[in-house]
């Protein structure tokens, strides 16, 4: 037949999606694959080989398709309940001749089947083209035949690819299972099957989120595809000038050339270009599935095509007047171009990649020049084009314009804050009033001798500051002080200094008693105080003897190191303890206690000859002294470094007569104080020797 050419002119949409097709297919098991599609009184049937081989080897030999029944009435049969079998294949050349003359898939599905040679190009003779034409004859005759086969379902039933069963109940589910109709020994392509049932007809969606973007003299439409991509294969796109008359804009469908399987396509575009700007052109979108079956129409959109603005202003000029926030802008724009605009702007930002804002409006087109007061220190300028349509326009690149400014700004005043007991400290103070205010430095300090440094990193906008300090150490006090910065960086003084108090959370020292005497009628007690300052000392006394509650015999805040206490009964033991107390309410530890016998007795004095021995070329000192053993049950022992609070040291068993302290530097004065504590629970006299190392 003559319809048959040596070469096929085809779409350049199939050129293209012949790679894609030919790629999957080489990965592919050799297998027939079967789809269906349910209306309301048929099932369509569309099947197809996935490999060139499997493809020639059906189409000579065809295919099995049969039908069972798979359930009847809602319940599903025993078995399989075997309704026909057919064999189908391509139909003889003969009856080719009307469909192919009417349809373009058709002619390809036709040359690829029985014609002598398969040449494909994309309308011109182009070195890609020529390129492919090289690869394998049988592989581009099966690519192209099964695209073809998907936009026309007519053609693939006359080629032994699919088949319209109208013989179905509405009360029966089927099973169509389709067979390579080749012997069982040479047979190696798989054979696959498909459930269907006319109950579950739904009609067709139509496409979704169909969208136009119109342009200079053109319009690019969009509509989604991921989602309908298992039920189109294809789309129409129709075009009226009146809303009502509509024409496709293209002969043959279009198909999505994106769609990869490692990157699938969510949507579609199609680009089309309008005759004129201006005028309102109409749009609609129709949905084509591998059946052949057309969706309804998508909504109808319509827009109007606009001309491009194809110039953009540029600044050429900024001079200062002698206004102190004031200066004059100049800019070129070309003549021609002035027909387009609707007006110019003018947009200032106090940051280059900061917000823009309009300080200047409806500046007309013939305009080159425009003054701007009220200026900020420092301002970037654009002039921005505006098209008649507004949402066209052109912005220049931005130009700096700083005012000259020396003045700083006034220091903060005001400051007030708190430290809360987690160490968060919260500070305000009143905001300036500058204009042109950038923001605050905040310093710091721990002492009022020292240069506070800034905790900062930049100027921070607003007049409150949170910052965060150690409470648990010796500083009770924190020192801040603001400096305001302006948009030239010019530093106001210092504020005043803000003095927060620290929360007390530390415990004061305990005070250690150091001697005491024991009188006809009175007990007398000396200690060394806390030495933290605004301290209370309370001492305290219980009655061992009559086994009474303690009791507080003496709240001091004065300086006091001792006290005597008259109020005793006789022949009666007494114990005593004293601590510390804060402004915070804060409690040392007791001191450790003294029992004390209340009668005229004299302190025991058994300590002798406490002394030391210095050796430098060891790096310490040795404290010995003579006691009687057998009275003394331990010994506590008090090192303090001259100037410095003393602390217990050591506390030895009444054995000991001797010990070596190695913790000595050089230049220092070392002060020890023993005491012993006896075993009938009195102490004796505190004796204390002087060292200097």
């Amino acid at each position: 037949m003559k319809i048959f050419n040596s070469h096929i002119k085809y779409t350049g949409i199939l050129f293209i999606l012949f790679c894609i097709v030919k790629a999957e297919a080489q990965v592919q098991q050799a297998e027939v694959k079967i789809a269906s599609r349910v209306q309301k009184d048929r099932v369509l049937l569309r099947w197809g080989a996935t490999t060139a081989s499997a493809w020639k080897a059906t189409n000579s030999s065809g295919f099995i398709l049969e039908k069972y029944v798979l359930s009847r009435n809602g319940k599903r049969l025993a078995d399989l309940e075997k309704v026909w079998q057919k064999k189908l294949k391509a139909a003889p050349l003969e009856d080719w001749q009307e469909i192919v003359e009417n349809n373009d898939n058709a002619a390809v599905i036709a040359q690829a089947l029985f014609g002598e040679g398969f040449f494909v190009s994309g309308g011109n003779d182009t070195q890609l083209a020529d390129i492919y034409n090289l690869a394998n004859e049988t592989e581009q005759r099966f690519s192209f035949s099964l695209l073809a086969a998907e936009s026309n379902f007519e053609a693939a039933q006359k080629a032994g690819w699919g088949y319209v069963d109208k013989e179905v109940q509405k009360n029966e589910t089927y099973v169509y299972r389709i067979l390579a109709n080749i012997s069982a020994e040479k047979n190696n392509i798989k054979g696959n099957s498909v459930i269907a049932a006319i109950q579950k007809y739904e009609p067709l969606p139509s496409p979704i989120d169909f969208r136009g973007i119109f342009g200079d003299k053109s319009v690019t439409l969009t509509w989604e595809y991921q989602l309908l991509k298992s039920i189109y294969t294809s789309y129409h796109i129709e075009r009226s000038e009146d809303g009502i008359n509509f024409k496709s804009l293209s002969k043959e469908p279009l198909v999505n050339l994106n769609d990869k399987p490692n990157a699938p396509a969510k949507r579609m575009f199609f680009i089309d270009t309008l005759a004129q700007n201006d005028k309102t052109y109409y749009y609609r979108l129709q949905g084509i599935s591998s059946f052949g079956e057309k969706s309804t129409y998508s909504k109808t959109i319509f827009g109007k095509g606009r001309p491009v603005l194809p110039y953009t202003p540029r600044i050429t000029d900024t001079r200062l007047t002698e206004k102190a926030d004031e200066a004059i802008v100049f800019w070129d724009f070309p003549k021609k171009g002035e027909a387009l605009l609707q007006k110019f702007q003018i947009v200032n930002a106090t940051k280059d990649d900061g917000t823009y804002v309009v300080v200047a409006d409806n500046i007309a087109p013939s305009q080159r020049s425009m003054r701007l007061s009220n200026l900020h220190a420092s301002n970037y300028i654009k002039i921005v084009a505006v098209g008649k349509d507004p949402k066209q326009e052109k912005r220049s690149f931005s130009s700096l314009i700083q005012l000259a400014d020396n003045t700083p700004p006034e220091a903060p005043t005001g400051l007030t804050g708190k430290i809360d007991t987690l160490g968060i400290v919260k500070i305000n103070w009143n905001p300036n009033i500058e204009k042109d205010l950038l923001g605050y430095r905040v310093f710091r300090g721990f002492t009022k001798e020292e240069e506070p440094s800034q905790v900062t990193i930049s100027p921070i906008s607003q007049n409150e500051f949170i910052d965060t300090v150690e409470v648990k150490n010796l500083n009770s006090k924190v020192f801040y002080q603001i400096v305001a910065v302006d948009k030239r960086h010019n530093h106001s003084d210092k504020s005043e200094v803000l003095v927060l108090e620290k929360p007390d959370l530390i415990p004061p020292i305990s005070p250690v008693f150091t001697d005491y005497k024991a009188q006809k009628g009175k007990i007398t007690l000396a200690w060394v105080r806390s030495p933290e300052k605004e301290i209370t000392h309370i001492l305290s006394r219980k009655n061992i003897t009559q086994n009474t509650a303690w009791e507080n015999i003496l709240i001091t805040q004065d300086t006091i190191q001792h006290f005597t206490d008259t109020k005793l009964m006789n022949n009666n033991v007494y114990r005593y303890k004293i601590k510390a107390v804060d402004k915070a309410n804060l409690s040392s530890e007791p001191s450790s206690p003294l029992t004390i016998k209340a009668l005229s007795f004299e302190v025991d004095t058994s300590i002798k000859g406490f002394n030391y021995l210095v050796d430098r070329q060891a790096h310490q000192i040795t404290l010995f002294w003579r006691a009687d053993e057998g009275k003394v049950a331990e010994y506590t022992i008090y090192k303090q470094l001259k100037g410095k609070p003393l602390s217990t040291w050591k506390v030895l068993p009444g054995k000991i007569k001797q010990i070596i302290d190695t913790e000595v530097s050089p230049n220092q004065t070392y002060i020890y104080h023993i005491r012993a504590s006896l075993k009938d629970a009195s102490y004796t006299k505190v004796k204390k020797v002087a060292v200097n190392y």
